[in-house]
């Protein structure tokens, strides 16, 4: 499970020209990793655009590009789908393509064409393994978080997707992040994995969460529950348990990294708590419910703390400003922006902005807003140019 935003197609209209240079390029050169050993991977894959303004050439080169993107998903195995990442990857300039070392080659289309306002194409492309997850690693997000915590009951019984879990996702997804549960999807992970890593803090295996799941945040961890007490048993003074309790035990890890960089352990615990009812098994959902109310909190603050503490200041320069109530409309939309804190208005179409992500996705957002066109961006510089909005 997990919340996601995607750019609507109606939204790149104004980047199209850029769109159409840069994700050829880009897919040209961004590589995919296949499974080790083989040379090339063959894929069969598609794709679809928006026709916009007849533009049917502009709507081919991307509908190829969703296409080629489409065999890399297929080859990787990647989780998060192209809507989101091939009209982010629509802004991504030299400094990121230069990091990329395989390729997408070989593609043939295998058939084209027009339906109303969309254009569709199938290819059949060969897929290099090479340095694919360095590529997809570069628009991993800070504000992405993915969960891992299984729980194993007193019966032996391991449930992945648990009260915890759940309570995890459900509080971080509210506040805005994309929240993925490894438990919603096909996974090789188990317990004893988590277990060696946290005890060795060698986060090597989890490095696929980062690819799969673009998250440069990952909560792993366990649960294990104990009979602690037995529905009749003497307790004293003549008196007998009238329910069964179980003690839940939580140990966990808050792992966090950039892009292909070292994880690095942001937080840690060790939480426990009590449960009851009729049932051993009730008792056990009850103590993993009741320690969802202990940790949430205390995870959310650790990531806000790291979201803070790894913010930059971004400066955002948009020619052709001239005039201060387009300033000021300017400065709202900056505002409204995700994670986007601290605007300052320096002077007209002259911004700074505290951001946690990576530049691109800055860029994107800016790109959104009818009026403004994308010249250039790097890793701490948006630049813009103002075309009119439209009354």
């Amino acid at each position: 499970m997990y919340a996601d935003k995607s750019l609507q197609p109606e939204q790149t209209m104004f980047i199209r020209p850029l769109f159409a240079g840069i994700l050829f390029c880009i897919f040209i050169t961004v590589p995919a990793l296949a499974q080790e050993g083989k040379k090339n991977a063959p894929v069969e894959a598609s794709g679809e655009a928006a026709i916009v303004e007849g533009d049917v050439p502009s709507a081919k080169l991307e509908a190829i590009a969703r296409a080629k993107w489409d065999a890399i998903e297929k080859a990787v195995g990647v989780e998060v789908k192209s809507q989101t990442i091939v009209q982010d990857a629509a802004v991504m300039d030299e400094s990121i393509k230069k990091k990329v070392g395989g390729s997408v080659r070989d593609f043939q289309v295998k058939g084209e064409g027009q339906k109303a306002d969309i254009y569709w194409v199938r290819i059949s492309a060969s897929v290099v393994p090479s340095s694919a997850k360095e590529a997809i690693a570069e628009l991993a997000r800070n504000t992405s978080v993915t969960v891992f915590v299984p729980a194993k009951f007193p019966d032996g019984e391991v449930d992945e997707s648990n009260a915890l879990v759940e309570g995890i996702v459900n509080s971080m997804a509210s506040q805005g992040y994309q929240v993925y549960d490894v438990a919603g999807d096909p996974h090789s992970l188990t317990i004893n994995q988590i277990e060696q890593a946290m005890k060795s803090n060698s986060f090597l295996a989890l490095r696929g969460l980062v690819y799969k799941y673009l998250s440069n945040v990952i909560l792993i961890g366990k649960i294990d529950t104990t009979v602690t007490g037995e529905e009749g048993k003497d307790i004293g003074g003549g008196m007998k348990l009238p329910y069964n309790v179980v003690t839940a035990r939580l140990t966990y890890r808050l792992i966090a990294g950039k892009g292909k960089g070292a994880r690095q352990i942001i937080a840690s615990g060790f939480e426990q708590d009590k449960g009851a009812g009729a049932t051993i098994k009730d008792a056990a959902y009850d103590a993993v419910n009741n320690l969802k109310e202990k940790v949430s909190q205390k995870i959310q603050d650790a990531i806000t703390k790291h979201l803070q503490e790894n913010s930059k200041k971004v400066k955002v320069l948009i020619d052709s400003v001239a005039d201060v109530n387009i300033n000021l409309t300017i400065k709202e939309f900056l505002q409204g922006i995700a994670w986007a804190t601290g605007v300052k208005e320096d002077g007209l179409g002259e911004f700074s902005v505290e951001y946690p992500e990576e530049t691109v996705y800055l860029a994107a957002s800016l790109s959104k807003k009818k009026g403004l066109k994308l010249i250039n961006f790097d890793d701490f510089n948006v630049k813009m140019r103002y075309i009119g909005f439209q009354k």
